[in-house]
This record gives C-alpha cells, sequence and structure tokens, in this order.
C-alpha cells in the first residue's frame, strides 16, 4: 500500500507542478491513475473505497472532458490524496472497522511478601541471587546498575497478541494474529535450489493464510503439531508477520499454538507482549526474559512510598501491583494498554512526574529558605535608569521591571524566567536588574549559548549601561589566551561590574569580586544544573533567566518548575503583527513581485537558506549559491552575503553595512536568527522552511516588523514534501501567537527535540511523555506543591524522599536533603 500511495502522490504532483507545467506531457494518465487506484482498493477503509470507486467511475469518462475540467478533476485528487491518504489515517479507519476477538491466556499473578525499605532496592544488581554472571553483563550493558534500574525499565510499546483479525482484514508488512483450521499440510521442494518449505493453509470463514517454514530442522515438529490439529479439528493460533504472495496472504515462521481447553495456559500467544529498548547484540526476547527475571523476584517486596491520602484521593493502584502489570501486562482492554492510558501505567507515570515535581518543589522551597542579597532598589533608581533610555518602555516591560525589582529587594534569592516573544524587548528589563546589582556594589554575570548572542548582548547592554557609568566587559571561548587573563583578572578585582559570556563563565578560572546577579539567556540551552554551577561563583546570588522561545506550559512545569515566570506579552507601540504566507517554488515570479514592490518603497528583505553550499544528498538551494541568483533578478538593488563560517569581524561588517543600506537585500543562512535588528527591513523569506522547526520560524519572522511598517514572511517550499511539513508551516500562517507555536511545536516534535534532551534532562523520564501526559503532569505538580506545603521536611515518608534523592536528587542538588 505504501508504494502504491507514494506513487500516486508522485504521478498527481508531477500533473499539477509549476501550474500544470508538465500536464502535456503526461501520456494517458486516467489509465495510470486507474490503476494505482485499483491497486490501492483492497487496502482501503469502506468510505475511502466509496470515494475511489467514484473517481474509477470518472476516469472512465475522463477522455470526453475538455482540458480545463481535466486539470480541475486532477487538482480536486490531489488535494484529496494529499491530505486524506496517508497510510497512518487509513490503518487506523480500517481497524475501526474490523471485527473484535480476542483470546486471553491467564494472568502472571503477584504475591505479595513483607516490603523491605526502598534504599534496599538501591543495591547493585549483582545482589539478586539468582542472576548469573552473563545475566548481569547483560543488564549492565542496557545501563542497569541497580535493582530499581530494572524495575524502572520499562517497556517502551506493547504487541498485542490477544486480538484475533479475520483473514479478510489481514494487510501486508502488519503483524497479525490469526485464528482458524487447518485445510492442508504440503512439504514442497523448490525446482531451483532443491530446496524443502512446509507449507500450511489455515482458514476462517472470511479467507485464507499460509504459514510457511524455512528450516529443515522445524519440519518433524510443525508437520506432526499441524496434521493432528487437522486431524482432531482443532483451530490453531498463529502470530507473524504478513506478506502478500501469489495473490493471497502467507506468515513466514510465525509464532504458533494449538488451542485445547485441555492443554491450559498458552504460552507465547494470547498474551500482551512488553517490548523493551534492547542494546547492540541482545536479542528482544533475551532482554524480556532477564528483566522480567528480576523483577519477578523484587517486585513482591516493594514498598508502597506514597502518601496514602495521596493514593486514596486519586484511586490510585499501590505500588507493586502498578508496576507488576507494567512489566505483565494483562487487561481486557488492549487498546487502553497500547496508548499508556490503563491504571497500571497512570500510577508508574503518576510516581515519575511527582517525584519530578516533588524535588522541583523542595529545590525551590530550599532556594527561598536561603539567605540572599537584598537589593536596595528605590524608585529613584527606577527612574534613572527609564531616563537614560532613548525609548518608553511598554506597559508588559513596566510590570515585568516591577517584579524584577521587587524579587531584588528581598532577602530571598531571585529565581526568575521572562519569556518574550522576539523583539518584545527582554534584554532592557535585564540590563536594568544589571544596572541595580551595579549600583549597590555587585557584580553580574550574563550566560548565553552562543558566542553570536553574546556579541550581541555585549553591544546592547554597553548601549544601556555606559551612559550610566556601568563598566561591561566580555568572556567567550574564541578569546586568546592572553585576553582571558586580562578579562579574570579585571573580573576578580571587580573592575568589570557586568560579564557577558557564554559557557565560558562557569569554568575554573573564573572567580567574582562579588557576584550578585546572573543572568542566563535562551536558558533551554542550560539545565537546571548550569544554573547552580553560575550561582556558586557567588555568595547566593539573584538568577534572572531569559528566553524568547516561548515555552509551552508542559514543559515551563517541568524544565522551569523551580522558577518564578514573568511574561512580556506586548510588543513596543506601532508594530503590526507580521504577514506570513506559504509559497511553492513554482511562484517564484510572484515572489520576486512582491519583493520588488517593498525594495521600491525603500525596505530592506532577509533571504534565509538552511544550508551555507549545495549538498548533494539534499537537493537544497544553498545560501552561497543562490546569491547569484538574487544579484540578478533583484537588479538593480545590491545584495550582500553572510553565513556562519565568516569570521565575526566579517559577520559584523557585513551586519552593518545591511543595516546602513549599503545594500537592500540579504541573503543568509541562520546566523541571523538571533541578535539582529535592523528596524527597517520588511520582507523576511524563508526557503526549504519545511527543514526548519516551528520555533525556529518564528525567531526568524520575528527579525521583521520591528517598526510600525506592514512586514512579510514568506515561507517557500515545494508542492512535494509531506503532510506533516504542510500543516506545520500551516500553523505560521495561521497565527503569530510564540506560544500557540510553540504548543504546536510539542505536538510535532517532542521535548527532546525542542530543548536538547540530555541538557535539560527532560529525557530522564522512563515512562511519562510530557505531550501526552500533561494532565498527569498538572496532578503531580498539584500534589508535590501541596505535599511541601504541608509536610516541607517529608517526615514519616523515608521512603518517598529516598527515592526523589535518587532519581532526581543530583539534578537539583538534593543530595543532602533531609
Amino acid at each position: 500500500m505504501k508504494r502504491t500511495i507514494e506513487r500516486l502522490k508522485k504521478l498527481l504532483n508531477l500533473l499539477v507542478e509549476d501550474n500544470f507545467k508538465y500536464f502535456d506531457r503526461v501520456k494517458d494518465p486516467d489509465k495510470t491513475l486507474a490503476i494505482l487506484f485499483k491497486e490501492l482498493l483492497p487496502h482501503l477503509d469502506k468510505k475511502r473505497k466509496l470515494w475511489v470507486n467514484k473517481v474509477l467511475n470518472l476516469l472512465r469518462n475522463y477522455g470526453s472532458f475538455s482540458e480545463e475540467e481535466k486539470k480541475r478533476f486532477i487538482k480536486e485528487l490531489h488535494s484529496v490524496v494529499t491530505l486524506k491518504f496517508s497510510e497512518e489515517e487509513i490503518e487506523k479507519a480500517r481497524q475501526r472497522e474490523i471485527p473484535k476477538e480476542r483470546v486471553l491466556s491467564p494472568p502472571e499473578k503477584l504475591e505479595k511478601k513483607k516490603s523491605y525499605p526502598i534504599k534496599a532496592f538501591f543495591q547493585p544488581i549483582e545482589s539478586v541471587k539468582s542472576l548469573n554472571k552473563r545475566r548481569i553483563n547483560r543488564l549492565k550493558k542496557l545501563g542497569i546498575e541497580t535493582v530499581i534500574d530494572a524495575i524502572y525499565y520499562l517497556p517502551y510499546r506493547y504487541e498485542d497478541r490477544t486480538t484475533v483479525t479475520p483473514m479478510a482484514y489481514l494487510r501486508p508488512d502488519g503483524q497479525f494474529l490469526v485464528k482458524g483450521k487447518v485445510v492442508k499440510v504440503s512439504l514442497f521442494e523448490t525446482s531451483k535450489k532443491k530446496k524443502k518449505i512446509l507449507k500450511v493453509l489455515l482458514y476462517d470463514r472470511t479467507g485464507t493464510v499460509t504459514l510457511v517454514f524455512l528450516q529443515e530442522k522445524v519440519f518433524g515438529y510443525y508437520r506432526t503439531l499441524f496434521t493432528k490439529a487437522k486431524e482432531l479439528k482443532k483451530e490453531v493460533l498463529a502470530y507473524g508477520l504478513v506478506k502478500r504472495e501469489s495473490g493471497g496472504y502467507s506468515m513466514v515462521h510465525p509464532e504458533v499454538e494449538i488451542l485445547d481447553p485441555y492443554k491450559g495456559k498458552l504460552e507465547k500467544l494470547g498474551i500482551i507482549l512488553p517490548i523493551y529498548h534492547s542494546a547492540e547484540g541482545i536479542k528482544q526476547a533475551t532482554v524480556r526474559k532477564d528483566i522480567q527475571e528480576v523483577v519477578k523476584r523484587v517486585i513482591p517486596f516493594l514498598p508502597e512510598y506514597l502518601p496514602e491520602e495521596i493514593i486514596k484521593r486519586l484511586n490510585l493502584p499501590g505500588a507493586p501491583e502498578a508496576f507488576w502489570r507494567v512489566h505483565f501486562p494483562y487487561d481486557e482492554e488492549a487498546e487502553e494498554l497500547l496508548s499508556f492510558k490503563t491504571p497500571a501505567q497512570k500510577r508508574v507515570i503518576f510516581d515519575e512526574l511527582f517525584l519530578f515535581q516533588l524535588a522541583l518543589a523542595i529545590h525551590r522551597q530550599k532556594i527561598k529558605e536561603e539567605k540572599g542579597i537584598s537589593f536596595p532598589v528605590s524608585e529613584e533608581l527606577i527612574e534613572e535608569f527609564k531616563k537614560s533610555l532613548p525609548f518608553k518602555l511598554t506597559g508588559a516591560q513596566e510590570r515585568v521591571l516591577k517584579e524584577i525589582a521587587e524579587d531584588m529587594k528581598r532577602e530571598e534569592p531571585m529565581n526568575r524566567l521572562v519569556q518574550g516573544d522576539v523583539g518584545s524587548g527582554k534584554t532592557v528589563v535585564a540590563a536594568a536588574a544589571a544596572f541595580f546589582a551595579a549600583k549597590t556594589g555587585y557584580q553580574t554575570a550574563v550566560m548565553a549559548p552562543t558566542e553570536i548572542l553574546a556579541n550581541q548582548h555585549f553591544k546592547k547592554f554597553n548601549e544601556f549601561l555606559k551612559p550610566l557609568g556601568v563598566r561591561v566587559g566580555l568572556l567567550t571561548g574564541s578569546m586568546t589566551k592572553r585576553e582571558k587573563e586580562t578579562m579574570y583578572r579585571a573580573i576578580k578585582e571587580g573592575y568589570i561590574q557586568v560579564v557577558i559570556g557564554t559557557h565560558a563563565l562557569i569554568q575554573e578560572g573564573v572567580e567574582f569580586k562579588n557576584l550578585g546577579l546572573a543572568i542566563i539567556d535562551e536558558q533551554h540551552r542550560f539545565g537546571v544544573k548550569q544554573r547552580v554551577e553560575l550561582k556558586k561563583k557567588g555568595r547566593m546570588p539573584d538568577v534572572l533567566v531569559m528566553t524568547a522561545t516561548p515555552i509551552p506550559r508542559t514543559l515551563a512545569m517541568t524544565a522551569y518548575g523551580d522558577l518564578d515566570v514573568s511574561v512580556i506579552d506586548e510588543l513596543p507601540a506601532g508594530r503590526k503583527p507580521v504577514k506570513t504566507e506559504i509559497i511553492f517554488e513554482d511562484e517564484r515570479e510572484k515572489l520576486l513581485d512582491l519583493l520588488k514592490k517593498e525594495l521600491e518603497k525603500g525596505n530592506k528583505v532577509y533571504i534565509v537558506y538552511p544550508l551555507i553550499e549545495e549538498s548533494e544528498k539534499l537537493e537544497l538551494k544553498a545560501a552561497t549559491e543562490m546569491f547569484h541568483y538574487w544579484e540578478e533578478k533583484l537588479k538593480p538593488y545590491a545584495v550582500g552575503l553572510l553565513h556562519g563560517r565568516m569570521k565575526q569581524e566579517e559577520k559584523d561588517r557585513v551586519m552593518e553595512s545591511f543595516r546602513k543600506g549599503d545594500f537592500q537585500v540579504l541573503v543568509s543562512t541562520t546566523v541571523i536568527e538571533v541578535g539582529v535588528d535592523v528596524p527597517d527591513a520588511t520582507v523576511m523569506v524563508i526557503e526549504h522552511a519545511e527543514r526548519f522547526g516551528l520555533a525556529q520560524l518564528h525567531q526568524l519572522r520575528g527579525r521583521v516588523g520591528r517598526e510600525d511598517k506592514e512586514s512579510f514572511c514568506y515561507l517557500v517550499t515545494s508542492r512535494n514534501v509531506g503532510e506533516d511539513a504542510t500543516k506545520r508551516l500551516k500553523v505560521l500562517e495561521s497565527t503569530n501567537d510564540g506560544f500557540k507555536i510553540a504548543e504546536a511545536d510539542l505536538q510535532f516534535r517532542g521535548p527532546g527535540e525542542i530543548f536538547g534532551t540530555r541538557q535539560s534532562g527532560l529525557g530522564d523520564f522512563k515512562i511519562a511523555d510530557l505531550r501526552r501526559d500533561f494532565e498527569i503532569l498538572k496532578l503531580a505538580r498539584e500534589e508535590a506543591q501541596k505535599l511541601v506545603e504541608k509536610n516541607p521536611e517529608l517526615k514519616g515518608l523515608d521512603n518517598l524522599k529516598e527515592l526523589m534523592k535518587f532519581r532526581f536528587g543530583e539534578k537539583f542538588d538534593l543530595v543532602e536533603v533531609g
């Protein structure tokens, strides 16, 4: 089916490409389309079958259509097939139509024993007596060092071997369980290689399937088994990968069992099979055996560690029962299990998120209890800063500045996250905080994830603070040894009051005389641990964290649950939202007209590419290659080029020339994503827009619309890109709201990709999925906060405290808690 859909889409794409440019060159498209649609028919659900049958009727009359009618018909086919014919959606629709029958083997029973303290489960895996050395080595290869690691080595998916699919509903390349009676058992010899093959024909009321066995050593066993089943008219269960063969369906070497009421429990079928992550050289069946060997031995002794009132209030199963059911699933509702919605799975997911939120809440409480610096931020000081600015702050900036000033006045250390869309003016608010610290005799460290951003902040902070007499310095990895040593000395002696830098700031050589404020920008590149490292450079300095990447609430509640949140949700006065439009490759003439109109008005244009030079593997137009194309097409306007391989001075020189107007069009790679401000740039063209993430596209779009002029963003893509890419780009067309875009990005890409999994620690969850489990996350957060307010030291909850420290203590510097 997949191949047929691909061929169908390819043909329709070709027919509509470049406004039917190749339409006349394709001979008899109706005949090819009819063949492809007929090939698809057996694999479709009822609704799509009806539509395809209508299409086939129309294709019979295709020859009598006028050219205009043919094109309209093909365009409609293109739209429907593009939007409605994905393999995944067809499969879901077919599954909903299948009559359900289940075969269930009795469950593996948990026999609870007297529980041990949770600390006993932190012992090395070697402490499980039944494990031999080979097993221990295999478990260690999977990253399992302790007993609890094995309990938390949870299945990432399940294989349903309980739901019987009628043979008429089978489809190639899927795993299915069938139930039927034996019609024929045959041993063949191939004519070419004289190789023997055992074939067994099974049937049910809807159709047949052939079971194929190729290894001679098993022929005797299976021949006897199936011949007996045929004689006794017993039903056979077979589970395996279905292939299409000579017009019928076959399964090669399936798992097979005879349904015998006297035999009792089924061994390999009639069960839901847990699938675990494996490692090189270890089979899935071996991983499963090894893990289940450990959990069978230890889960009966697992203590309940959640407070009783939480278990009762949320109606949760006990910890041993939940972990047992996740490793040994047995559920009447297979669909619930496959989508991680059984009570046992929900309990284990809740536990993981609750432990994380508990660690966050205690970390936050610990910060609030510690004595920090109380900065005497007076109204006069705030006014002095505001008067020095060449512009008026927005209402949102005023509000956030007030929140920061109030935090800085308090003795408890500030721990605040400032979120704001591109161009909302976070830097000026951060500069104000640095000014308040400097006026009180304290230094500020500003940490940025890249040198480009660090350089940009250095310029901006200098611009805001130099007129107020505050000395600003820069420290980055690319500086010479001598430059670094000079800067180290100036920081240590307190001459530099505000230091801007990359992660070089948290290295050993950097000593501050009196660090009072740490500002971290684009903090999704840094985890809690980096924040802790930077804070160690001073005596409980205040922490201000900034981001222009709007963070979905789901992630803010996990990655930054230890921070108070401020939002700058207002753009400077007169700013208009940027109009965004998807433009296809074949509409380049239209794009050129739009660009020339803007250039005629005296405005500037960005054209961004994902690569520096042409790549042979990816058919992408690259910045350096296309620079000459735009030079030619946009004459008499001058075109400049900017990319990441240029030296910093060269980049600065190009940007300055663009800003001054030496050229009106800048062809660039994504180096302009951050730290660039050209007020009269009104157009952002993003080539191969499908190659970028939503947050990155939104950041790039934020480089235009900096003034009160109407601005535009054109997302250039091919008509042949996949459905997901088109859906992503449509999100940008429909909204300028960074938070809506961030939520959509989370749906498309997932938390690990958005944040850089390892740094943020969001990849440490064994079973929880922040996209799927948002409701459980909210519940876990509420319960964790309630518990910490009521019982901050977790008195009487030793097992819970120990487990929290073991799982997440190091991340939050909580190893010594309690």
